[in-house]
């Protein structure tokens, strides 16, 4: 199937549609070509064993539908309140290869960790808006020909939306996390609105 062709979306969501059906303890989260499997259980052993299940069915239907996966994007992570100990459980595996279970993952350009604590998310929104702060640099000065009101719109279109992606989501993080983005958010818009620092 071409990527980026008309017809491409319809076609991918004919296959997706035949996708087998998990059981009651596993779901599955789709956005475009993005899945998520997420099997819920108490027990570490009993969550592998749901995986387990649903990966073999998911295999026969993979290998009858002729799909390839990205194993190398496909990872494995165990949420927990923080504090609990969870001894790591065996690897789950598809297609005879093993899926890395990890600390921390992405999906849909969110960064999960295992606590749910957003720290780790909130530190690459930070990073990514230092980056996109210094293309913006020369614009979004005291010295920028610009005027303060399309300064005002570079951030609001080029900046503030890598901020509130997801904000949903990650608003229950801590609110020193929070700050971390408030601090960060304040200092751009004084700087688009060539504001005095207080």
């Amino acid at each position: 199937m071409a990527q980026g062709g008309l017809i491409s979306p319809v076609l991918f969501s004919l296959y997706v549609n035949e996708m087998p059906s998990p059981s009651y303890h596993v779901e599955l989260a789709f956005y475009a070509d993005d899945t998520a499997i997420i099997a819920t259980s108490r027990k570490p052993a009993l969550l592998v064993s749901y995986l387990e299940s649903y990966l073999n069915d998911l295999q026969r239907w993979l290998s009858e539908w002729r799909i390839a996966i990205n194993l190398s994007k496909s990872t494995a992570i165990i949420f927990a309140r923080a504090g609990r100990r969870i001894i790591q459980p065996r690897p789950v595996t598809i297609f005879v290869d093993p899926i890395e279970w990890v600390d921390t993952t992405r999906y849909l350009e969110v960064t999960l960790d295992k606590c749910l604590t957003w720290s780790p998310h909130i530190d690459q929104v930070r990073k990514k808006t230092a980056q996109r702060r210094g293309m913006l640099g020369p614009l979004l000065n005291k010295n920028s020909d610009l005027s303060v009101r399309n300064e005002v719109l570079l951030y609001k279109q080029l900046n503030r939306p890598m901020m509130d992606y997801a904000c949903p989501a990650w608003r229950s993080a801590a609110r020193t996390h929070v700050q971390r983005l408030q601090v960060l958010h304040s200092k751009r818009f004084r700087l688009a609105t060539s504001a005095p620092c207080t």
